[in-house]
């Protein structure tokens, strides 16, 4: 099979180049290092020398207290203590000239030590400070600001304060900004994951034709978009008011269906997914009648006129209420014909409320909104720093001005400030119950929550083409021969078992049938085990077993362990294994040495068909877009292929179709047109004999649904989990393959694994890095700052730590790496959990005092061990960045 690579790939740019950090280095700090070391290896020499020189002088002594003071006088030298000058006389007194002439130099170099941190502690004090003015400079970064905006808009109203702040007189206040500050941007200039303005997102493609390497970073643009929360907040209130509530739009739940006088349907709310029976009688039927006849939704107002001509005796109000307990219960879905999972859901959802025939005020207000927060977006790209926090607050003030009147009149709680709902917040979430789909938690806007703000470059990169399509030969190659790790795979077996146990054979069965079927039996079993700490035991795969085997045939050179197409050759051959049709990686490349060969570093390898790069396309060419929808249809033409979705309102799910078809779920948040549409209830599940696997049909018709959002796989409610089995797409990460090896590796030790161990670089083929070399510490040995140290003292001290390890002084540090993360094995179940992004990699480099100084923050969060990597690739002279390449086989 043919490796075809999709002709543009996404680049994910870090904002703030790498170099600006260099003003940060103690320049003088590897002279002294070296100077210090050389004090030490010295005292090393003397101190051998000396102790060995006074051992037979002591024992030929007859005087008891002279061989005691000279037992003293070495057991001090021995052990680094302070040894008095005075007592060269005692040496003196032994008429030993060499040995005095070494006394005199030990004497000299003890001196040499005490007063090199006493000389050159003022010196390091001098620097800092010098480095924290310079700190005070970077964080007026424009791009920093416009981040720290929408990322902690706390931090960003107080730098102003803390740039006029002398660094002589930080109190722990400033301490701590300067800390928040430095995180901010050494992930700026080391980080690509995209947020607002520190990172930024572009294009390459590849050519035959000599390509020449700008160092110089693209024009970066911006683009404002609204917080889908919006939509959906909205939406709550709006199906509780009432006035308004009667021009919402009402469909059905396209599960619905009468079944042995009950009308049957499965119900989500929140990803939540429940199955509901109500009585197929009186009115409900009668509703229920009326959606299935005209295949359309009408407004709630439109439904109680068609009931009040129906139905004798009943008022308005007694038929609306009786309309709103049906909404509570999932059978009908308020709406306004879209989702907030639309691109321009603001615009359509403006473009509603102005359709309303009779505009109230509440309407008016809602018009008039939609209509600001327009402007501030169209004006926010080209408005300064100041300016923009501006129109940040702006918009706070006009989206709770408007919706606090309207939770009032539909007798909603609200929150009148940010402080408020910090307060009490908390207390509305702990009675929630499942499955009233009415729940309505008030929540204050702050501005922070209104917009996210993508941040992009126009200008096209270009690499070589035949270096690319070597690397991604490989790289497939690698997935290919993991295949046996599928994630996919052990699911689709147990549910291809499940059903020829249940069911009679080649019986097509309903979807939905099926999904309460198998989460019943399998699934709602499964996760109470789970629950209960009872999982099982590690799977006995022959295939990871002869992997271990092979482990041990390995050499490891220059901490390097390089894997070949030979590894994988003789290892056990897998049935039922999926396959790669289309994948992607995150990779960094770079250049190694004189090699011709492009080198590269794997971060991840990800599922194909745009279903990663799908957020950002509209920011781009939309030819990029209706590539990706030809390429993905082009994959097992004579089958239906659809897009999942469900009732995740997650905003990085938001992107463009990418296929030509959408499942329709409950309370799924649809972005494709309705006559490309199709429902779930009607899919049926059959067992395929021939192939042995399960299938989907839709008619006559085999149908394959793709999971292509962004959001984890295991975010999605459970019958979006199950349909998304439903291809023959293996899903491959290099993690469980690096924890094999990493199982074999530390299968060495016999007891428990040493204070520091190396785990080996892991690479394929020499040119694909899997995973960087990596250093995991007990925390308890690394050296911790004592009460009575100088900051210049524990700076040599960590350094010649680091150094004897062999650590390289400028790595990325994870407090909680989640591969490593057994907090029963680490015996941290009582400690505490840490920040929400301790398992983020923290960029730091010793040579720089302030790192230091966040390295000893660090630390004092840290559980019982710590993850340290290298760094690798080596910044490039023009910053940071990350390619997203995509493929397809066949």
């Amino acid at each position: 099979m043919s490796v075809r690579i999709f002709p543009y790939s996404l680049v994910r740019y870090a904002n703030l180049n790498h170099d600006v950090f260099n003003q940060l280095t103690f320049n003088q700090g590897k002279k002294l290092i070296e100077t210090h070391d050389d004090y030490l290896k010295r005292r090393e020499e003397l101190k051998n020398t000396l102790c060995d020189a006074l051992f037979p002088i002591i024992s030929e002594q007859t005087d008891d207290q002279l061989r005691q003071q000279l037992i003293n006088l070495k057991r001090k030298i021995f052990n680094n203590k302070r040894v008095d000058a005075a007592q060269s006389t005692l040496i003196k007194g032994l008429n030993a000239k060499s040995l005095s002439e070494y006394f005199e130099a030990y004497l000299l170099n003890e001196s040499l030590i005490n007063n090199f941190f006493e000389v050159n502690k003022k010196l390091f004090n001098h620097e800092s400070t010098l480095h924290q003015k310079i700190v005070q400079q970077m964080v007026l970064n424009p791009a920093l600001q416009n981040g720290l905006m929408l990322s902690s808009p706390v931090l960003y109203t107080q730098l102003k304060s803390f740039v006029k702040k002398d660094p002589e007189n930080f109190k722990q206040k400033e301490l701590r900004m300067e800390f928040s500050l430095l995180r901010y941007l050494s992930r700026m200039a080391f980080k690509t994951s995209p947020f607002s303005s520190f990172t930024f997102t572009g294009v390459m493609t590849t050519s035959t034709h000599p390509v020449n390497h700008s160092n110089k970073n693209p024009q970066v643009q911006s683009k404002l978009k609204l917080n889908n929360i919006l939509f959906e907040y909205l939406r709550s209130i709006l199906r509780q008011h009432p006035l308004l509530n009667e021009y919402l739009l009402l469909k059905i739940n396209i599960t619905a269906e009468i079944k042995r006088d009950k009308i049957q349907f499965l119900t989500n709310f929140n990803n939540i997914e429940s199955f509901q029976q109500l009585p197929a009688n009186g009115l409900q039927l009668l509703i229920v009648n009326y959606f299935h006849q005209n295949y359309q939704s009408v407004t709630i107002a439109e439904l109680i006129k068609y009931l009040s001509d129906h139905v004798e005796n009943a008022s308005h109000e007694s038929i609306k209420a009786y309309i709103i307990k049906l909404i509570d219960t999932g059978l009908f879905e308020p709406g306004f014909g879209f989702s907030g999972m639309e691109e321009n859901w603001d615009v359509k959802l403006w473009a509603f409320f102005k359709s309303v025939p009779e505009k109230n005020h509440s309407l008016k207000s809602l018009i008039s909104l939609f209509e600001t927060l327009q402007v501030h977006r169209e004006s926010y790209a080209a408005a300064g720093t100041d300016e923009r926090h501006v129109i940040l607050q702006q918009a706070e003030r006009a989206v709770n001005s408007t919706f606090l009147p309207l939770q009032k009149e539909a007798n909603l709680p609200y929150y009148t400030s940010a402080e408020e709902k910090k307060i009490i917040g908390e207390k509305e979430s702990q009675n929630q119950e499942a499955f009233l789909t009415n729940n309505f938690i008030p929540y204050y806007f702050s501005a922070r929550n209104i917009f996210f703000e993508d941040c992009f470059t126009d200008v096209t990169e270009v690499l070589p083409e035949k270096e690319i399509a070597e690397f991604v030969s490989k790289t497939n190659a690698l997935a290919k021969f993991l295949l046996p790790l599928d994630v996919m795979r052990k699911e689709r077996i147990k549910m291809r078992d499940f059903y020829i146990k249940h069911y009679p054979e080649h019986e097509k069965i309903k979807i939905t049938e099926f999904y309460r079927d198998y989460y019943f039996y399998i699934k709602k079993p499964e996760k109470e085990q789970v629950n209960q700490n009872n999982q099982a035991l590690a799977d006995p795969m022959p295939w990871k077993t002869a992997v271990l085997a092979k482990l041990a045939q390995q050499t490891i050179l220059d901490d390097t362990l390089n894997l070949t197409a030979d590894f994988f050759a003789d290892l056990p051959v897998q049935s039922d294994l999926g396959k790669i049709l289309s994948a992607g990686a995150f990779v960094q490349f770079y250049a190694c040495g004189e090699r011709v060969q492009l080198y590269g570093v794997i971060n991840s390898l990800l599922p194909g068909m745009g279903k990663v790069s799908g957020r950002f396309l509209s920011l781009f060419d939309s030819k990029i877009q209706e590539d990706f929808i030809a390429q993905n249809e082009s994959l097992n033409p004579g089958v239906i292929k659809a897009e999942l979705n469900d009732a995740s309102t997650f905003n990085a799910n938001i992107h463009p179709p990418l296929l030509s078809r959408e499942l329709t779920l409950p309370s799924g948040n649809n972005i494709y047109p309705a006559d490309q549409q199709i429902n779930v209830g009607d899919l049926r599940v059959c067992l395929d004999s021939d192939s042995n696997t399960l299938k989907l049909w839709l008619n006559d018709h085999e149908l394959y649904s793709y999971d292509l959002s962004l959001e984890s796989f295991y975010n999605r409610s459970n019958l979006y989990q199950l349909l998304a089995h439903f291809n023959p797409d293996a899903r491959i990460s290099l993690q469980p393959f690096i924890q094999l090896i990493d199982q074999y590796d530390q299968g060495r030790f016999a007891d428990s694994a040493p204070d520091v161990y190396l785990l080996p670089r892991i690479t394929f083929e020499e040119t694909l890095i899997i995973r960087r070399k990596t250093w995991r510490i007990k925390t308890a040995v690394i050296p911790v700052q004592q009460q009575t140290e100088t900051d210049f003292e524990y700076f040599i001290r960590l350094h010649n730590w680091f150094k004897s390890y062999k650590i390289p002084s400028n790595f990325f540090l994870f407090l909680r790496k989640r591969a490593f993360q057994n907090k029963t094995a680490d015996g941290e179940i009582n400690k505490k959990e840490g920040l929400h992004d301790d398992y983020k990699p923290q960029y730091l480099a010793l040579d720089k005092p302030l790192f230091v100084s966040m390295f000893k923050r660090l630390l004092a969060r840290a559980g019982n061990n710590i993850t340290i990597e290298e760094v690798l690739p080596v910044p490039m002279e023009s910053g940071v960045k990350e390619y997203l390449i995509q493929w397809y086989n066949g």
